[in-house]
């Protein structure tokens, strides 16, 4: 199966080995494999998938001579050596025929002109399909390219149109290809410099001259920010804890850990009171003995 999606993106079929000179389909009879030698020439028998092209036809060819086949007339010894075939013959299980229904309902399911297919997706190109030895370009090249060549040609009708509306001013459309110095030229008064701009802004801005003042396009944006000053430092950004932040597992808070920090705040409560209060007692006992 590598082999063959290789043979279909585009691989070299008479690429040989620098040792041996073999190659693969060589390589593949010398080491056994008679299986993948039978699916690279089958591959080379059929090149080009036909389905995937749009002159694909869905009508079996082979179709219409069976029809014939079944509408001629048949004598009567005719039909009775088919009924004697038909006892005595087992149905034992054989591989389907080379082009045969299960080949041709396989090229309709796949096909782009089926409802499967074409319901579902669009296809790119469909006049170019994949071929055995033929490189695959990915879908964005497909359609990279498909955009270049259709941009040149509309480029091309863009600049003749718009060469016959302005054939009287003096705007002068200058291709991409040139430096954008060879299109930097001086004006010769103030008054042309004003019609210049009054004309050009009716064209687009991918036919307009391009300079350091109109680059096209692309305009840069300048943004101006005021200096700190030298007395400033940036604060730090503080880490935030584990505690209260919900992305992280947060210790599980048991109830009679809560009861006991309970009981101790409420010890320390009291102790706090009770010093309290006997600090009260020692400094009217000092105060006392003072006045006396």
């Amino acid at each position: 199966m590598e082999k063959q999606t290789e043979y279909l993106l585009g691989a070299d079929i008479l690429a040989k080995d620098p040792n041996r000179g073999f190659t693969s389909r060589e390589w593949a009879r010398f080491t056994g494999r008679y299986d993948t030698t039978y699916l690279m020439q089958k591959l080379l028998d059929r090149p080009s998938p036909e389905q995937f092209s749009s002159n694909f036809q869905m009508e079996w060819p082979k179709m219409k001579d069976l029809l014939a086949k079944a509408a001629e007339p048949r004598s009567c010894a005719q039909k009775v050596t088919e009924c004697i075939k038909s006892a005595f013959t087992f149905n034992y299980f054989n591989e389907p025929a080379e082009d045969g229904v299960l080949d041709h309902m396989v090229r309709i399911t796949t096909s782009m002109s089926s409802p499967f297919v074409a319901i579902s997706c669009r296809t790119v190109c469909p006049d170019s399909p994949p071929c055995v030895g033929k490189r695959r370009y990915s879908v964005q090249e497909i359609i990279r390219k498909q955009k270049a060549s259709e941009n040149k040609v509309l480029d091309k009708k863009g600049s003749k149109s718009y060469e016959k509306l302005f054939n009287n001013s003096c705007i002068t459309v200058i291709s991409k290809k040139k430096e954008r110095r060879a299109s930097l030229q001086p004006h010769s008064s103030q008054m042309t410099s004003v019609k210049d701009t009054r004309r050009t802004s009716l064209l687009p801005l991918n036919i307009l001259r391009r300079s350091s003042v109109t680059p096209g396009l692309i305009i840069p944006k300048v943004r101006v920010t005021k200096a700190p000053t030298p007395t400033y430092y940036p604060d730090k950004a503080r880490r935030h804890s584990s505690v209260n932040d919900n992305a992280y597992l947060q210790i599980p808070k048991w109830r009679y850990k809560e009861l006991k920090e309970e009981r101790k705040k409420a010890e320390e409560a009291a102790l706090r009171k009770l010093q309290e209060a006997e600090k009260d007692k020692l400094n009217k006992n000092v105060k006392k003995r003072s006045f006396t």
